[in-house]
């Protein structure tokens, strides 16, 4: 079967969207079948126009980008590649870019599988402009979007229940997987070993950008790495890189850059041993629109314990779930919940592990094949068609 994704971003662009449909991709390559990415050109100039990754064709069109990548707009919609998929998979509802190379491969006949990623999520942002001004674009380019949808994915029912009352569409919870190095035995001493982190570990893993909230968590840490002796602030990650500076002059400011520990991107390995050297992962993020960090199944896969601020739609069913702590985004509050984790025993995060089904990227993609294969028969699930 040939299978195409549609999505403004791809490797070697990083972020957790991103993450999720070059895995999703690539478990679908594995499997035999043919698997194309359209995307744009945008944060992988370098790289060539065309190209074979891991088994995926990756083509990256010219397109143009009005400052925000959601507002990406194709110029080459590539109608060879679309003309004889067999399902297109198209990625968030806020993508200008999917929407446009959407609607043609729709007004060709293809069948449509849509993964509503943040529904609606910027009437909660923190500026008040594009709260006003970006709520009323993503109501305006989602009805456009559904009205192409033959299957509506969803990540949590959270969103799911947000479609179902506004837009009238039903839609599959299908959660992100996680990679299978994640269910492997744990490597807890080679991190320390590797980068000399001694005591106890409070992490933050992610992306570097404002809306992530790493300054939240170095003003917490004021109080941690006081009332916690020997306790370090391990920070992963790459991104905006004065941001990063602004972060590491704050912890300078407050008397706590010496128990700040900045490695910056990390390989996978890394990460997973980082996970597990960790007391604590934290996810202070102000991002409204985080539906499902890939974050919080690998924390929970490997058996520790995550903090997570609330105001993200991922805090709502996380919270719910009780699968990790969920507090306000107020320094106070984060620092006593980091120094009541600290407390506890590992083993409270081992017992919520056992309770919860950790998927694989190999589940998803058989999941996803079961609700295609729906639509190929001629059944239709969603949009009232």
């Amino acid at each position: 079967m040939k299978i195409v994704h549609v999505f403004h971003n791809y490797y070697p662009v990083l972020g957790g969207l991103e993450r999720a449909i070059q895995s999703l991709a690539e478990e679908l390559a594995k499997m035999g079948h043919e698997v194309h990415v359209i995307t744009s050109r945008f944060g992988a100039e370098s790289r060539p126009r065309e190209e074979l990754i891991n088994g995926v064709y990756v083509h990256r069109v010219k397109a143009l980008r009005l400052h925000f990548p959601d507002l990406t707009i194709p110029v080459d919609l590539l109608k060879r590649v679309l003309k004889d998929a067999d399902i297109i998979i198209c990625w968030s509802q806020n993508s200008y870019f999917t929407y446009k190379i959407c609607k043609y491969a729709k007004e060709i006949g293809k069948k449509l599988v849509v993964y509503f990623i943040g529904v609606d999520y910027l009437e909660h942002h923190y500026n008040a402009l594009i709260r006003v001004l970006g709520r009323l674009y993503q109501k305006l380019i989602t009805r456009k979007i559904v009205n192409l949808t033959d299957i509506a994915l969803v990540t949590n029912n959270d969103e799911k229940r947000l479609l179902r009352e506004r837009y009238s569409i039903d839609a599959i919870v299908l959660p992100h997987g996680i990679d299978e190095a994640y269910l492997k035995l744990p490597m807890t001493d080679n991190f320390k070993k590797k980068y000399g982190a001694e005591g106890s570990i409070v992490a933050f893993i992610g992306r570097i950008h404002p809306t992530k909230g790493l300054d939240l968590l170095i003003k917490a840490f004021i109080e941690v790495a006081t009332k916690v002796p020997n306790t370090v602030l391990v920070i992963a990650g790459s991104g905006d890189e004065k941001y990063l500076e602004k972060c590491m002059r704050l912890a300078e400011r407050l008397g706590v850059k010496e128990r700040v520990k900045y490695v910056g991107r990390i390989s996978e390995e890394d990460k997973i041993a980082l996970i597990d050297a960790s007391d604590v992962i934290v996810l202070p993020t102000r991002h409204a629109g985080e539906s499902y960090p890939l974050l919080v199944n690998e924390v929970l896969a490997r058996g520790r314990r995550l903090i997570m601020t609330r105001g993200s739609i991922a805090s709502k069913w996380v919270e719910e779930s009780g699968i990790a702590r969920v507090v306000n985004a107020e320094p106070r509050e984060l620092a006593q919940a980091i120094i009541d984790e600290l407390k506890l025993e590992n083993d409270s995060a081992k017992s919520i592990r056992k309770s919860v089904k950790i998927l694989t990227w190999r589940d998803i993609a058989y999941r996803l094949l079961e609700s295609s294969q729906q639509i190929l028969n001629g059944r239709v699930l969603a949009g009232g068609r």
